[in-house]
């Protein structure tokens, strides 16, 4: 579930996309297997969104997925994914493979709203759907990164994506999402374990922190 008791501000991260290409693929147990987008999973991945807060209303949410996604449903089978629980024959999370325009780049690889039904917590399906579907980013997308946008809201699942290699955009971001660094480092500084924010700044200057 979202946070929404902090101050909401986006985050831009990115990853050597080259690393998931020859990963391991993720083993689930049963009754959990992998399954890619299939006509009318609209309304499940919409269902899923607005567990997890995404979107105030499950219509609002099949809205959005029906005229952002469904036009290229083409894609959307090789590259939305789902985690699906066989006996009780619904989606528990899921993860696009999907892309973006960022700075002058014409298209770069982005992961697309990774989420799981919260009734599924503490089954690692969470990090299972995100390198099922940056495994798909690496095999049919072009360039060297993959990017994300979280926010701080999620500070959660910031730790999962600094487990997988990412790290944080400092300059620049989506043309659809502004990059909020520095301002949101001191919510994550609060919010997140030592050891997660220890690995978080890393990679940064000093004098950002």
């Amino acid at each position: 579930m979202l946070d929404q008791s902090v101050p909401y501000k986006n985050i831009i991260m990115y990853a050597q996309k080259d690393q998931f290409l020859n990963r391991e693929q993720p083993v689930l147990s049963k009754p959990f297997c992998f399954r890619l987008f299939r006509p009318g999973d609209e309304e499940q991945w919409a269902r899923l969104e607005w567990s997890v807060g995404e979107f105030p209303s499950q219509k609002e949410a099949l809205d959005y997925f029906c005229g952002q996604y469904l036009p290229k449903s083409s894609l959307l089978v090789q590259r939305c994914w789902f985690i699906w629980d066989e006996q009780k024959n619904q989606a528990a999370a899921t993860a696009t493979a999907w892309f973006d325009k960022m700075g002058e780049e014409e298209r770069t690889a982005s992961l697309h709203w990774v989420s799981a039904d919260p009734s599924y917590q503490g089954k690692g399906l969470g990090k299972a759907i995100t390198v099922r579907a940056l495994q798909t980013l690496a095999e049919k997308e072009q360039g060297k990164y993959v990017y994300l946008h979280t926010q701080t809201w999620s500070h959660k699942a910031v730790a999962l994506y600094l487990s997988l290699g990412f790290r944080l955009v400092r300059v620049g971001g989506f043309a659809q999402y502004a990059n909020d660094y520095p301002a949101y480092l001191p919510i994550l500084k609060e919010k997140m374990r030592p050891a997660d924010w220890e690995n978080l700044t890393r990679s940064l200057p000093q004098e950002d922190l």
